[in-house]
């Protein structure tokens, strides 16, 4: 028995769903499925793990320039926290360090 690993996706209506590799045999299959037990306190799956939507896909690759600075602005101000996240509190700080490495890794050459 050969064993392939491949990942899949239990939809609302119960079913599952999964891309097989070309040239498989028809036969009888064994599956053994992992079930993510992580899950919020409501009993649901937590934002950053659960798949992308159709839609959610489309808006994520749709470009739309902006036409303002301030529509920049609010843009960069609605990114959840993500600056906290990566340890920056003072966007120009981090922008001046940066900066200042990569022209010492250049001064190297």
């Amino acid at each position: 028995m050969t064993t392939i690993e491949l990942y899949g996706h239990i939809n609302q209506a119960g079913k599952l769903e999964v891309d097989l590799p070309d040239g498989l045999p028809e036969g009888d299959v064994k599956v053994i499925m992992e079930v993510s037990t992580e899950t919020g306190t409501d009993g649901e799956i937590p934002w950053e793990q659960r798949p992308w939507t159709e839609q959610e896909i489309q808006k994520a690759l749709t470009f739309h320039p902006a036409q303002s600075a301030a529509e920049i602005i609010a843009a960069l101000d609605d990114t959840s926290g993500w600056w906290e996240q990566q340890g920056i509190t003072d966007s120009v700080a981090w922008l001046e360090e940066l900066r200042r490495k990569e022209e010492a890794e250049r001064r190297q050459w």
